[in-house]
């Protein structure tokens, strides 16, 4: 008896290892035959092999600590895999904050590639040296490198909080006029040596593409991005001259974020046409300044190499996140504090997971494994019983 029950034991665990194992092992081949510019194609956790599971938890996650996340979206191999409206509609047009500073840095990628500007190394003063402010020479040695990587050297203060009114960016806002509000501030550092968080810069950068195309920051993104794409709503704030916000101020739907993440996932193509130069793509998502170990900065994109993800980020917990290694493409779009929003949590510990992990499969209960099961618990009740009387 004793050695049937040994048997019958090993010959289930054999069973089920063999088991686990394959389903650990399941993997997606899916190829890209469409491109979502009239709309995104919708796959499952086990077609894209993600475990479900473990984006349940991160709702969970979310929920319980009462994040006011709006939307989630989760491409995978070209497809939706995720999409979760928590406070919003999929047709509501969310303020991405931030986040827009990628779309401005891509226009200027986009500009260079036309000609319209010779290089990032092109001095500023190029396209706005005509602004009549009384610093306008001290800014002479700028360019729009120092621009996209946030080293311009122009004094600046944008870490407190954004209600206060010493914030830079709030005074950027309440003036007159930004651009000249911008250029008259004080150099406190030579270009290129000091990183600085500056929307006033990026600001700058939407003026110097006005300045180089002929026609404005919308209209250029227009016909460079949200047509070629499929945006199909969308509005960007202009300052008091009429020139697109650059560093923030753009509305666009949750849908259309992800678009922007999967072209630059694709190296800046597009249904087979090259749409952002594919060198520019490298460029800019790779980090130019180191600010920890944790966290580098690019052409107006957040480098996590400790994720091999590269980030748009915005205030209130806004963010495009794009995954090279696993194919994934994430958006959030919140109504956050000020308070610190665990985006690094929500990718490491729940979406890259999931893909790591690959899908898994539930075991099905059927009438069979219920009685397997019985059998077994039958015969161990019976062994120690067995055993107990030859005590």
């Amino acid at each position: 008896m004793k050695r049937n029950l040994i048997a019958i034991c090993m010959i289930v665990l054999f069973i089920l290892s063999f088991s686990t194992n394959q389903l650990n092992l399941v993997e997606s081949n899916i190829e890209r035959d469409y491109w979502p510019t009239d709309g995104w194609e919708n796959s499952s956790f086990e077609e894209v092999a993600m475990n479900k599971e473990r984006i349940v938890e991160m709702f969970k996650y979310i929920d319980k600590n009462n994040f006011a996340i709006d939307s989630v979206l989760i491409v995978k191999d070209g497809d939706l895999v995720v999409e979760e409206y928590l406070t919003i509609s999929s047709e509501t047009l969310h303020p991405i904050y931030s986040v827009t500073k990628s779309f401005t840095s891509t226009l200027i990628g986009i500009a260079i590639e036309e000609g319209y500007i010779e290089s990032v190394d092109q001095k500023i003063i190029d396209f706005i040296g005509h602004v009549d402010v009384p610093n306008i020479d001290s800014k002479e040695n700028i360019t729009i490198a120092h621009l996209l990587t946030m080293t311009s050297g122009i004094v600046w203060n944008e870490d407190i909080s954004y209600h206060d009114p010493e914030n830079t960016f709030r005074q950027l806002y309440d003036s007159s006029n930004w651009v000249e509000f911008v250029l008259n501030q004080a150099m406190e550092d030579e270009p290129g040596n000091t990183w600085k968080y500056n929307s006033g810069g990026s600001h700058l950068l939407s003026a110097i593409i006005e300045n180089a195309t002929g026609i404005s920051t919308l209209g250029y993104a227009d016909s460079h991005i949200f047509s070629t794409l499929g945006f199909s709503n969308y509005y960007w704030e202009e300052d008091p001259q009429n020139i697109c916000f650059g560093g923030s101020g753009l509305q666009l739907l949750p849908r259309d974020m992800a678009k922007l993440g999967y072209l630059f996932l694709n190296n800046g193509t597009w249904d087979e046409t090259q749409i952002v130069p594919e060198e520019w793509v490298s460029q800019a998502s790779e980090g130019k300044i180191y600010l920890s170990e944790r966290t580098d900065y690019g052409y107006q994109w957040w480098i996590f190499p400790l994720l091999d993800a590269y980030l748009a980020l915005g205030w209130a917990g806004q963010i495009i996140c794009v995954i090279p290694q696993h194919d994934i493409v994430a958006v959030f779009t919140s109504s956050l504090d000020e308070s610190e929003f665990p985006f690094r949590e929500l990718l490491a510990d729940y979406i890259i997971k999931a893909s790591e992990e690959g899908y898994i499969e539930p075991i099905p209960i059927t009438m069979s494994s219920i009685i397997l099961s019985l059998s077994i618990s039958t015969a161990v009740i019976m062994f120690k019983k067995k055993q107990a009387r030859l005590k």
